[in-house]
């Protein structure tokens, strides 16, 4: 960070200060844009040390992501049993009402 510092201040001619509070400002900036597993790896970026790379928190977002993604298709299964159950009550009542409308017109018992 200091060699960018130390850039700003020769081509621009920005005091010390002022550059330190731009390079500040872009990093800081640049950081809302990404997600937070790169945004914390920025002020390592620039300063040139080595960034750590976070896979951890790549492989618990996805975790994260893949167990509510099986906790709501688990409830949509839910959901669709019950619906499909209420469904073949419905055909077995309509059958056999059906029957019985069935056997009437044709002198049966109901």
């Amino acid at each position: 960070m200091e060699e960018l510092i130390n850039k700003i201040m020769s081509e621009v001619g920005l005091s010390s200060e002022q550059a330190t509070k731009t390079v500040t400002t872009v990093i800081d900036f640049v950081k809302t844009k990404l997600p937070p597993a790169l945004s914390s790896n920025i002020e390592s970026m620039f300063s040139g040390t080595q960034a750590e790379i976070h896979e951890t928190s790549y492989a618990e977002k996805a975790t994260e992501f893949a167990g509510a993604t099986k906790d709501k298709l688990e409830d949509l299964a839910e959901i669709a049993k019950d619906k499909l159950s209420d469904a073949a009550d419905h055909a077995e009542d309509f059958a056999k009402d059906t029957l019985g409308k069935l056997k009437g017109m044709f002198g049966g018992d109901k």
